[in-house]
């Protein structure tokens, strides 16, 4: 779900992350930890994680135990409240699976069929679209577009957003083509409000929530006490909460009911994961049916989508059965190692710092792999603060810009050896670098100007049409000159190696009143398969051992250790000692 006014194009990536292959435990000689060592790895790592800004939850449940649960970090800085095992974090698109179990309830209860057609329940459908399946709905297969409304907060009612569904032209023909929308899972909600004759909130408490022993999770009917629930936080800025937003009569509106936007505990996630293996919620036909692949997300197959699940193997041939949600601000991640019987979910409400990070280290240290803690701040004298600020220079001509304010040291980088070495801690790049940040340059000065016929054929066969990529791209620049004013420039500052697979080519734009940056993620055949974006922030550099100052990326777990003497920057690479200069 998107975090602003504006909805940015998204393609789902199927979760396709690096522990989905290796969790498993490649090294049949490593001894996983007990439960205590568990609980050990994982509070100091999420500590030094929450030193650098970290907020959210942790839990972690090994052979049907919960070993642990801990939330860490602030849920409301400026009320001074601590996260902790009590505290409401959002699911995001986590929802999904949830409204797929409310659909086989009442399977079971033989009010409808998975293979049943929309016809059925909205009379009214037109032509093309009266033959769709349930099954197609569940599986991102029935060819609708992601989105029918440019917010998640926009007044409508069910029977308008049907309406818009129904009225825009199929993006695919229905059943042929894997295209993750939420607009599929929206209709699937009103088919359950339409079948119960309720509100999906209270329909889904019935079908599925209190069977699982869930009463902490919804929209609104459990009625947390606002301490509870987390805040979100983008760029040091108080964003709020969802549930403030879905406050107002009618809310939530139709283009986040069903498919995203519900609000959980750590509690109630073990619950859940606990009615998924028995019967308090969904039969044994049902809960095969629910958590079975049926088409691949990708290309390349590493995972097929189930019924609000992604399915795939680690390297071992185990079955991982997962995955997440979010808008830009919070984030959400649920993995069930099904033959490991591990089961861990990660919140975070912080948009620098990401479930999706913390997860793979903990999935690493629940199975025993190796894994690297963040780095930890010492103190630095102010006068080594002072004289570290400046601008060095790397053989390509890229620069390193550091600053010192507060007692503290930030950097930016622009151009591809110095990108690379803030992210990644090495200033090698692959081969395809240069000609990525070319062509992520053309794309993004066109989709400035309005022109997106350069980004409409990057994104390659099958993707959005034109139309629908303008759209979007036109909301999303209307609010960041909104927000930040005249665009200045636009900038490539490089391309690295993706957390998720792919490269990513990190493209600033800069205006009057800050930045902002795309985030082009690029697969082998030159394609982007996936967009992002969020608000420029500079990177931190923290004092460390040894008078190095170390940056941390959260999207990659890695980051550059720096050595400052007079007028030069020694960065320890993995390839050597490399020199920065002052111009």
């Amino acid at each position: 779900m998107s975090p602003s006014a504006t909805r940015r194009l998204a393609i789902h990536a199927a979760l396709l992350l690096p522990f989905a292959a290796d969790a498993g435990l490649s090294q049949s000689a490593i001894v996983p930890p007990t439960d205590p060592q568990v609980v050990a790895r994982v509070n100091e790592y999420m500590g030094r994680l929450e030193n650098l800004g970290y907020a959210g939850g942790v839990l972690v449940v090994r052979n049907a135990k919960v070993v642990l649960t801990s939330s860490y970090g602030m849920a409301n800085v400026a009320a001074g409240i601590r996260a902790d095992t009590s505290t409401v974090y959002n699911l995001g698109s986590i929802t999904k699976q949830f409204t797929a179990a409310a659909i086989l309830r009442l399977e079971e209860m033989g009010k409808l069929r998975t293979t049943d057609s929309i016809g059925r329940f909205f009379p009214g459908a037109p032509a093309d679209k009266r033959g769709i399946t349930l099954h197609w709905l569940l599986t991102h297969t029935a060819g609708f577009n992601s989105d029918y409304s440019p917010t998640d907060y926009e007044p409508t009612t069910r029977d308008e957003y049907v309406r818009c569904i129904f009225a825009a032209a199929l993006r695919s023909k229905p059943g042929s083509t894997y295209f993750y929308a939420n607009s599929g899972y929206s209709l699937l909600a009103a088919v359950v409000e339409l079948l119960t004759g309720q509100d999906y909130e209270g329909a889904l408490r019935d079908l599925v929530l209190r069977p699982a022993g869930m009463l902490e999770t919804g929209y609104k009917a459990p009625r947390w006490e606002s301490a509870r629930i987390a805040h979100g936080y983008q760029n040091g800025r108080d964003w709020g909460t969802i549930v403030d937003r879905i406050a107002v009569e009618g809310a939530p509106y139709w283009a986040l009911r069903g498919n995203g936007g519900l609000h959980t505990t750590l509690g109630d996630i073990a619950r859940w994961d606990a009615a998924l293996d028995n019967r308090s919620v969904l039969t044994d036909s049902s809960r095969v049916k629910f958590m079975t692949g049926y088409v691949n997300e990708g290309p390349e197959g590493r995972s097929q989508y189930a019924y609000g699940w992604a399915v795939m193997k680690t390297s071992r041939g185990t079955r991982l059965v997962t995955h997440n949600g979010g808008n830009g601000v919070y984030v959400a991640e649920l993995l069930r190692f099904v033959n490991d019987r591990v089961t861990i979910f990660v919140a975070s409400t912080v948009s620098e710092l990401t479930a999706t990070t913390a997860v793979r280290v903990i999935s690493r240290i629940v199975f025993g792999q190796p894994y690297e803690l963040p780095p930890a701040r010492v103190a630095a004298a102010p006068s080594v603060i002072t004289a570290a600020a400046g601008t060095y220079l790397l053989g390509d001509g890229s620069r390193l810009v550091v600053r010192a304010r507060d007692g503290r040291l930030t950097a930016e980088a622009v151009g591809q050896q110095a990108y690379a070495l803030l992210v990644t801690g090495d200033t090698t790049s692959a081969p395809e670098a240069t000609a990525l940040n070319a062509r992520s340059r053309a794309i993004a000065e066109a989709v400035v100007k309005g022109d997106v016929a350069p980004l409409r054929a990057a994104l390659g066969p099958g993707g959005p049409d034109s139309a629908e990529v303008a759209s979007q791209e036109a909301q999303m620049m209307e609010g960041r000159l909104e927000r930040f004013g005249a665009l200045k420039s636009v900038e490539v500052l490089g391309t690295v190696r993706g957390p998720e697979g792919g490269l990513q080519t990190t493209v600033r734009l800069n205006f009057e009143r800050g930045g902002a940056t795309n985030i082009y993620t690029w697969d082998r055949g030159g394609h982007i398969m996936d967009l992002g974006a969020r608000p420029f922030a500079a990177v931190e550099l923290l004092p460390s051992e040894n008078g190095e100052f170390r940056s941390f990326d959260a999207r990659s777990g890695a980051g550059a250790r720096l050595s400052f003497a007079a007028g030069t920057v020694t960065a320890l690479t993995p390839r050597g000692p490399v020199t920065l200069v002052r111009p």
